[in-house]
């Protein structure tokens, strides 16, 4: 049986370079470790249940992520490479989900979770394509702007509200073929 922390867990700003192993644990609210030098999430939480922060860190990798995340995740301004690791589930009943990957060095969204409830924003990586985004952005936008994108393979299949990308890519990617490819509720946003 998990042991149980009822409130958050504020581990940020504390010089960590590896988390404690709190791999057999639920954390029934928020956990944060960011602005730490973590090169790892080895030791996370094996559940959050609301948001999960592990920003201006120096992670390589979400390997040791915890598996569920009922809030939002956010891994940006880190040195990931890819997504491989990161939760499966992310939102729950009382919170949207969101997952933020931005300013990373990602060439890839291999690995991103197959259903965002709110926000997915990949901005400003290394991604020539859309190759492993989520299929379905609930509720939520989609931000693929800041990119080398040369194709849009991978693109959701579905996103409920605006989908951001590059203005310098208006012409090769047009809304029309962009809203042939994705079903957008929203609108589509040159920025």
């Amino acid at each position: 049986m998990r042991k149980i922390i009822e409130g958050d867990v504020d581990l940020s700003r504390l010089h960590l370079t590896e988390l404690l192993d709190l791999s057999d644990v639920e954390v029934g609210s928020f956990f944060d470790c960011e602005n730490n030098n973590l090169t790892s999430l080895v030791g996370s939480p094996h559940t959050v249940g609301g948001g999960f922060y592990c920003m201006y860190n120096n992670l390589t990798s979400l390997k040791g992520s915890p598996h569920t995340v009922g809030g939002s995740f956010s891994c940006s301004y880190n040195d990931l490479t890819s997504l491989e690791g990161a939760p499966k589930i992310i939102g729950n009943n009382r919170f949207l989900g969101s997952f933020i990957c931005s300013y990373n060095n990602l060439t890839s969204l291999e690995g991103s979770p197959e259903t965002i409830k709110g926000l997915f924003s990949c901005r400003d990586n290394n991604l020539t394509s859309l190759k492993g985004s989520p299929h379905t952005i609930i509720s939520g936008d989609f931000d693929c702007a800041l990119n080398n994108l040369t194709s849009l393979e991978g693109i959701p299949k579905t996103v409920d509200n605006f989908f951001y990308i590059d203005k310098a890519l208006e012409d090769k990617f047009p809304e029309d073929y962009i809203r042939s490819l994705c079903k957008i509720k929203g609108v589509v946003k040159y920025i």
